[in-house]
């Protein structure tokens, strides 16, 4: 069994962990967050929490991500930068992360296409990275807040 082989191993089903999930993108319930919190971790993922309160642009996302990332001073606030910090992390042993934004509703008021586009990014990013031929990890995102119900 080669290394990828082990790695899809240890993929997370995290709608199986969470049955109650949404569709992808995950937009969680403000009042679900604490569950989430509390059954992540035990699901083999990785989890950081990011506050996007303060957050007006997607310059601000990405500076928070940067930084929740720990990422080294040569790599830019940007998408192309998140992107190979990424890569490289996961090219010898691939990671699973859940990224749980916070106050998602606050970027979102701030700046509707920054968010949008973050939101696309961020997908695309996540689905990219765990690619079978190329995979470096798996990123799961969770977007925290009160959202509008289509109800």
């Amino acid at each position: 069994m080669s290394a990828q082989d082990e790695s899809l191993d240890t993929w997370v089903d995290v709608e199986d962990a969470l049955p109650w999930l949404p569709a992808e993108p995950y937009f969680i319930a403000q009042e679900r967050h604490g569950r989430l919190l509390e059954k992540l971790p035990g699901s083999g993922l990785s989890v950081l929490e990011i506050d996007l309160v303060h957050a007006r642009q997607e310059s601000d996302l990405q500076a928070a991500l940067g930084h929740a990332l720990d990422k080294p001073a040569h790599y830019a606030d940007n998408w192309d930068a998140l992107r190979d910090l990424l890569k490289e992390r996961g090219a010898s042993t691939p990671w699973a992360i859940a990224i749980v934004f916070t106050s998602a509703p606050a970027f979102l008021r701030a700046d509707v296409h920054g968010f949008v586009r973050a939101v696309s990014v961020l997908h695309n990013m996540s689905r990219e990275l765990s690619n079978i031929d190329e995979f470096y990890g798996q990123l799961e995102l969770f977007y925290v807040g009160e959202w509008l119900s289509a109800h």
